[in-house]
Formats: C-alpha cells, structure tokens, sequence
C-alpha cells in the first residue's frame, strides 16, 4: 500500500510539473506565483490551449489529488480510532492495575488476620497448658520469660545470618600502623576475588607471641561461598602459604571443627601438625572478646 501511494504521489507531481512547466513557458512568466487574469488573457493563449489546462488540471485533480486526499482522510480517522482505543485500553490498564492492587491488599489483610488468629489460637493453647501444669507464680513466669524466648531466638537466626556473611583470615601479620582492609584486599587478590569489603577488623586479645585473626564482612553469602572455595589457592601462592581462610563459625561450631581435625590427625598420621595447630590456636583466639 505504501508503495501504491508513492508511485501515486510521484506520478501526480509528474503530471503538474509538465502542466506548470508548459503555462510558464507559454505565458513567459519566471514561475507559477507570477500567473494572474492578465496574463492569461494574452493573445498569445488561445481558447483551445486554456482548454487544455483546464482539462488536465480537472484530470489530474479527479484521478490523483482527491484519491489522495480521500486516502488521506482514511488514514486520519483511522489514526484517531487508534489513538482513542489506545486512550480506553489505557484506563483498562489502570483500571485493572488497581484492581491487582486492591485484590493484594485484600489478600495481604486476610493472610495477616489469619496470621493473628492462628497465633492467638496458639497462645490460647499454650496458656490452657500453662495453666493446667503450673500454678499462678509459674504461669506468670512463663509469661514474662515466653517473649524474650521469642526475642532470643530471633536474635540469634539474624546473627547467624549475618555471619554467614563474614570470613575469618588465619596467619596475617600485624602491625601497628596497618590498612586492614587493603591487607584482606591484597589476600583475596591472590585468589583472583575483588568483593565489597563492609567490615573489617582484628578479633580476640593482642599478645605478643601470637597473631589476632582477621574477621571481614561480605555483601552476601553467596560471595562468601564463592571466596571459600577457592581459598585453597593460597597453599602455593608465594608468601601465603601459612594464611588460611575459614568461615565464621560460632563456639560450637569451632569446638566440634577443632574435634574433626584432631580426629583427622589421629587417623592419618601424615597430617601436617602446624595445621592443627595452627587452627587450634586460631579456635581458641576466637573464644575471646572481640577487641574494639
């Protein structure tokens, strides 16, 4: 259709340039804005010649300017259609936007006051239970202590969380006047890893005859994950041969850790003791308070 209406247009410009070009040429005038009565009542233009401009301007106007022009106005109010259908399907949208928004709100509000009533339902069963077991004095205990068992708990899923996010660096020399985060930097550039450091700092007590670990916070576990797992690639870096990486394990966790390599050591007896040791000083450096 495209192509129909360009050979159209350029075949309708071929026509009125011809015409145009012959009234110039005949009325002896510059261009078509110069054409007035006057100079086509000259002598030189006969009836005949007028007729024949008439005739293919009517021509010319019939079979290629007012078919344009009709296609034209198709075009147009197909363009408004268009643009009015484009205006109600944008209130559609909006309107079923916030009908989304609403029917989530609603599903929010039921899913909340369920929420209340099932736990309202498990306090009431835990009261009753309370209340049949104890008497008075340790049914008002049991009050008291129930949300601080709460708090504690949730507490402790958001440290350990967190520390999820942290490594602790065993065998970094310290120094007085040092840049720990350029320290870890340069640590974790030997394993081809340049994370967001968020925090950084030396743990447990400073003595003269041993090395404070170093702890370090990540934006993620995930990148934790990916650090770890390659921390094995310091055992043949020059000059880092005695610097380990571990995840940030609590008391526990060290203990049972520190049991296993003690284990190991036992069972095979190729086991390089500084490891162990190293690892067993590093457990028991961490059991101290963090020195601010």
């Amino acid at each position: 259709m495209s192509n129909l209406l360009d050979r159209t247009l350029m075949s309708t410009r071929k026509a009125r340039n011809v015409i145009m070009m012959d009234i110039i040429s005949k009325t002896g005038v510059s261009d078509m804005n110069e054409i007035t009565n006057a100079t086509l009542h000259s002598r030189s233009i006969t009836k005949e010649t007028l007729c024949h401009w008439l005739s293919s301007l009517c021509c010319l106007l019939n079979e290629n300017a007012i078919p344009l022009m009709e296609d034209a106005a198709k075009h147009l109010s197909r363009i408004d259609e268009l643009e009015e259908q484009s205006r109600k399907d944008q209130k559609t949208i909006i309107q079923l936007q916030t009908e989304v928004i609403s029917k989530r709100d609603e599903e929010i509000k039921l899913m909340k006051e369920s929420l209340q009533l099932t736990v309202k339902s498990e306090m009431k069963s835990y009261a009753s239970a309370v209340t049949r077991s104890c008497n008075a004095i340790t049914k008002s205990c049991n009050a008291v202590l129930a949300p601080k068992r709460i708090s504690s708990a949730i507490k402790t899923v958001a440290e350990n969380a967190e520390r999820k996010k942290n490594i602790i660096i065993y065998g970094v020399p310290e120094k007085t006047d040092e840049v720990l985060p350029a320290l870890v930097e340069d640590v974790l550039a030997e394993i081809e890893e340049k994370p967001v450091i968020r925090d950084c700092c030396r743990i447990g007590f400073r003595k003269s005859e041993s090395i404070r670990p170093v702890k370090f916070t990540l934006n993620s576990q995930d990148m934790v994950n990916q650090v770890l797992r390659k921390a094995s690639m310091l055992r043949v870096k020059h000059g880092y041969q005695k610097i380990y990486l571990s995840p940030d394990r609590t008391a526990e966790e060290r203990a049972a850790h520190r049991e296993k390599l003690l284990l190991k050591k036992q069972a095979n007896g190729k086991e390089e003791t500084e490891d162990v040791t190293t690892v067993e000083n590093s457990v028991r450096v961490l059991d101290s308070k963090v020195e601010v």
